[in-house]
């Protein structure tokens, strides 16, 4: 048992979280996940509501999709062209059922901290297809095109963990949450 709520309910109730509010928690989610990572686990599915907040400090759940790949030996749990995950913030290359690695968490971090910051995911649409397919082919708003407060830094790190090719993202959650945090060192400038 975990005193607190999600993510999820801090979003609902709040809609776009405080700026540092946002960093530090983004902050604190990279960490978990970079300890995930350096044993060779892959969260596979980032969100709200696989995030709990206990006492004012971030922790991730619900690896159950992890374990399941794990006990599969890494090999698919499912037929080609079908992703396990949730496809709001699943990567590119894990919504088209691709091999994944720390990569597709970083890029679903992404999408948590731009909705943290903006109130909204990055890509929604009517079915999955057509948020998949704007994954490939659109990228992701400027965050401050709907909340000019938020640093060109903060935006610039978001948007990097967004790119649609992960050898262009951060490469590892540490890269992520340096940038982050040197975006919050530098007032964001």
């Amino acid at each position: 048992y975990i005193a607190g709520e999600s993510l999820r309910g801090r979003i609902k109730r709040e809609g776009r979280l405080p700026i540092d509010d946002a960093i530090r928690l983004a902050r604190e989610i990279a960490d978990a996940l970079a300890y995930a990572h350096a044993h060779d686990v892959i969260h596979r599915d980032i969100k709200p509501e696989n995030i709990l907040l206990s006492e004012g400090h971030a922790l991730v759940c619900d690896f159950g999709i992890a374990r399941a790949v794990s006990r599969a030996g890494g090999r698919r749990l499912t037929d080609a062209g079908f992703a396990i995950g949730t496809i709001s913030y699943m990567s590119p290359e894990q919504g088209s059922a691709e091999p994944i690695d720390a990569r597709s968490d970083v890029y679903s971090l992404g999408c948590v901290v731009y909705e943290m910051l903006s109130g909204n995911v990055p890509f929604s649409g009517p079915s999955a297809l057509a948020i998949l397919a704007q994954r490939f082919g659109d990228p992701a708003a400027p965050i401050r095109r709907k909340r000019p407060e938020v640093p060109q830094a903060v935006d610039a790190a978001v948007l990097k963990a967004l790119a649609p090719v992960p050898a262009n993202r951060f490469q590892n959650m540490t890269e992520f949450s340096r940038a982050l945090g040197r975006a919050e060192d530098t007032g964001g400038k």
